[in-house]
């Protein structure tokens, strides 16, 4: 094992090979303490992590997606920067992203989001999640092996945004091809590398679909909606959707909120059925539990969780000086939490690296975060990896890892995308007896 006290969590793209060994050195520190190389504290512990989350009168958010790497563009002096933070948002990369913003601009753009994940839609939703579930094992089953990031994983976490927004087929297939293999955050990208994620030229679609629904929905267009391409589906639910107070949200909001859903799916639905598979995989208990018992998936798809999940870390900034875990954390404090870390937390999980199918409150998990800023997209995620589970199951005897690609049994391999936000594998390769 290196020594973890010389690295750099945000620049050393080797450390993705050991994120759990160094979060572990962490929290042998402390569950709150100074992070390596950064002037800045990682949270470790489970209850500091909620505490953290908790938090919003003393921790701002503007800093989630780029944790440390954050530069304030002014001196900070005092117990309580809050309004030079709001005031500089435009000069920190990433702040306009929703799981950036906070206070009633996030509860604003939330609304929006909430209104594509009620109980009502989701149940809409699950004759397509099957259907698609189907096609892409249709796409390999026959070969009796898969790449699962590439060849379902993706594809379906692109698919199933494209069906809950109703977009026409030409622009759903377009979206597959696009988000092939995206990966955020590279470590070492420069901000002009980050800006051409595909994510970017997904937005310009998006923007051209939602203007056009916009303009169909003038009263003096009405008779023209038709030749605009609009439709009474979800697409035109949120071209035109208002918040709250009844404001008009713009174009750019929209725009970006419905491309954050594509990148969130691919973070979350990927990344979890990746992890998933690969206890399948090397679990053949497991695997045979959930064989005979297909009830028993979302407790297994919750301890995956628990294990595996997709956040290696957030950010946050002290914007008002205050004490968490019995450490004095000053305004203009950088933090790196980490529900990756959290979950492993051997104060509030026991025996926590192992993966146990009837692990008590098993549900209590952080992976989805807490508070505000927990994933909304959390019911779907669960609903795709359980149909998917599902049906992968009953396509694909004998699931096993491919030796070819990891190794043999006590010599496995395998790789992670270099990126400090996901905890991510860059590739599942799976054999198994076609059913």
């Amino acid at each position: 094992m290196r020594d973890f006290a010389k690295v750099d969590f945000y620049s050393d793209a080797e450390l993705v090979e050991e994120t759990h060994e160094f979060f572990a050195w962490l929290r042998e520190q402390g569950p709150v303490t100074k992070l390596p190389g950064r002037n800045a504290y990682a949270v470790t512990g489970f209850d500091e992590t909620i505490q953290l989350t908790l938090d919003t009168e003393h921790f701002s958010t503007i800093n989630s997606v780029i944790g440390a790497m954050i530069e304030l563009p002014f001196e900070v002096k005092g117990d309580d920067i809050s309004a030079e933070l709001e005031a500089a948002r435009a000069q920190i990369p990433f702040s306009d992203q929703i799981v950036s913003q906070q206070g009633k601009r996030h509860s604003d753009l939330r609304s929006i989001l909430a209104r594509l994940f009620t109980p009502t839609r989701l149940r809409e939703l699950e004759p397509s999640l099957r259907a698609t579930a189907d096609a892409l094992i249709e796409e390999f089953v026959a070969d009796g092996r898969v790449e699962v990031a590439t060849q379902y994983g993706g594809p379906y976490a692109t698919l199933v945004i494209s069906d809950l927004l109703g977009l026409p087929d030409d622009v759903r297939n377009r979206f597959r091809r696009l988000l092939e293999g995206s990966v955020p955050i590279r470590i070492g990208a420069s901000e002009a590398e980050m800006m051409k994620n595909p994510l970017v030229a997904l937005g310009k679609d998006l923007f051209k679909l939602l203007a056009k629904r916009r303009l169909a929905a003038h009263r003096l267009l009405r008779p023209f909606r038709s030749l605009l391409g609009a439709r009474d589906d979800v697409l035109n639910d949120v071209a035109l959707a208002r918040f709250p107070d009844g404001a008009k949200p713009t174009l750019v909001d929209i725009t970006g909120l419905a491309a954050f859903l594509f990148g969130a799916g691919q973070d979350t639905t990927n990344r979890l059925l990746c992890a998933c598979l690969k206890v399948i995989a090397e679990r053949p208990d497991v695997q045979q539990a959930l064989r005979d018992d297909p009830g028993r998936i979302p407790d297994f798809i919750e301890e995956a969780l628990r294990l595996d999940g997709a956040v290696k870390s957030g950010g946050r900034i002290c914007q008002k000086s205050t004490m968490i875990g019995g450490v004095a954390i000053k305004a203009g404090t950088v933090m790196l939490y980490s529900p990756m870390a959290a979950n492993r937390d051997p104060r509030r999980f026991e025996d926590p690296a192992t993966f146990k199918l009837d692990r008590p409150r098993i549900r209590e998990h952080v992976a989805f975060g807490r508070g505000a800023h927990t994933c909304i997209g959390a019911p779907l995620a669960r609903r795709e990896v359980t149909i998917s589970i599902e049906r992968l199951l009953a396509r694909m005897g004998n699931i096993r890892l491919s030796e070819a690609h990891h190794g043999p049994p006590g010599d496995r391999h395998f790789t992670h995308e270099p990126t400090y936000v996901l905890n991510a594998l860059s590739s599942l390769h799976l054999d198994f007896d076609p059913q």
